[in-house]
């Protein structure tokens, strides 16, 4: 695991504690927490024998290689020999960080805790691969003061070229705390352990540490086509009333936001019974569609920076695919005129999946088509519905500004996670999304 691939594990390092079991066990209790978006965890005990630690610790190994994420021990070197844990981690108590890099090798993870500069740096200095530093608020056991004050973090944070986590009585309520320290994400215990629904409360800690660090180290990203990487919008805005016009028929004046939600086949069910225009739904969907598709071959065009985003996202490894309510060929024709086909895994539509984005299926089907958990992915979306949408379903979102939707601003950036006025902006969005 090189340095970054370790920097974004950090955002949410879980240590256990069998304290908090009641009817669960512990295996339960972690496979909860990385179905929350875990994204490290640490393998805790100060009371079990070998034997018992040994056989927990093989399985708990098991599990989280399964979902991808680094499993440590606490302290006992033996024990993460033994299971062949990607790692161990020691405190300043616990034996020498060089003793321990001596021991487990140059291929395994090592985590040193620290609460000074000098710490710190030593730790780094004799192999340490990340430092946990903490206690940065007050804990239950030492509740009048924080063992590390915010300048000392930062501190820490700016002078070690290796990742850093805090650790010590953080909570969805304070982790917003540590921003602009340079953290690169928070240790917790109880706040997920000691939770009656450690899934749920996993999941929102995770969005605190997003928020907090300034990221969301996504691994999948589901683009929309019209307004967000294409400039269509303004045709698709009149489409249905060109037709119809076409027709000697004077559209409905909210034609448009009639239609917004539908797909093309349901505008066309719409426009035979309601108009009585065309001899079928089928008519009329044929005659749109080659409306259309002289549009998306010959007319339309990348919105600014869309092509140069894209390159970056890749250039990450951030695999990408597309989502949308137009048919496959057409998009397919225009983001190969346009030159970025080749940055898709693929195109999915809601015409091949008879759905629409009132709901949230074809986002689901985007991300495991992807190969991506829900909260490693994120939405690039322009429309409001669609946002709506996808936030009620817990997906990241980030809204792209297009002129059809400027009615709906306010009501944009209060749903979106972040809002950008132009595609343009990638600097500030490659920030957030991928550090």
């Amino acid at each position: 695991m090189n340095v970054e691939e370790l920097k974004e594990s950090m955002l949410l390092y879980a240590v256990t504690d069998r304290a908090w079991l009641r009817e669960s066990t512990l295996y339960e209790q972690v496979e909860a927490a990385l179905k929350g978006g875990a994204t490290f965890i640490q393998l805790r005990e100060k009371n079990l024998g070998y034997d018992e630690f040994l056989k927990e610790a093989v399985e708990l190994k098991k599990l989280c290689a399964e979902y991808k994420v680094p499993f440590v021990i606490n302290d006992n070197v033996d024990i993460a020999l033994a299971c062949d844990a990607d790692g161990v981690h020691v405190g300043q108590e616990d034996m020498e960080a060089g003793a321990v890099r001596e021991r487990i090798g140059k291929g395994k993870i090592l985590g040193v805790s620290a609460a000074t500069l000098e710490d710190a740096l030593t730790a780094e200095k004799r192999g340490a691969d990340y430092i946990g530093v903490g206690a940065v608020f007050p804990t239950s056991t030492k509740n009048d003061a924080a063992d590390v004050s915010y300048d000392e973090l930062k501190a820490i944070c700016d002078a070690v070229e290796i990742p850093v986590v805090a650790i010590g009585g953080i909570s969805r309520e304070n982790t917003i705390l540590l921003k602009g320290s340079g953290v690169d994400g928070i240790a917790v215990v109880s706040a997920i352990f000691a939770s009656e629904d450690i899934e749920g409360a996993t999941r929102e800690l995770r969005k605190k540490s997003e928020e907090m660090t300034g990221t969301v180290r996504v691994k999948g990203a589901v683009f929309d086509f019209d307004g967000t990487l294409i400039d269509s919008m303004w045709m698709w805005d009149d489409v249905g009333g060109e037709y119809l016009r076409a027709k000697g028929i004077e559209p409905e004046p909210d034609l448009r936001k009639i239609t917004l939600p539908m797909t093309l086949e349901e505008a066309a069910e719409y426009f035979h019974s309601y108009y009585k225009a065309g001899s079928s739904a089928e008519e009329i969907c044929e005659e749109i569609n080659e409306m259309l598709r002289r549009y998306y071959e010959e007319k339309f065009i990348l919105k600014s920076g869309v092509k140069e985003l894209l390159a970056q996202l890749k250039a990450k490894g951030i695999k990408m695919c597309i989502a949308t309510a137009t048919k496959k060929e057409l998009v397919k024709k225009c983001a190969e005129r346009n030159g970025i086909l080749e940055y898709f895994e693929d195109i999915i539509t809601c015409p091949e999946l008879n759905t629409s984005k009132s709901v949230p299926f074809i986002y689901e089907k985007a991300v495991e088509l992807l190969g991506v958990k829900k909260e490693d992915a994120v939405i690039f979306e322009d429309a409001c519905h669609a946002i709506k949408t996808a936030k009620n379903a817990g997906f990241y979102v980030i809204a792209i500004e297009d002129a059809s939707e400027k009615h709906n601003r306010d009501t944009v950036k209060a749903l979106a996670d972040v809002y950008l006025e132009k595609v343009s902006d990638r600097k500030r969005l490659l920030r957030i999304i991928a550090g």
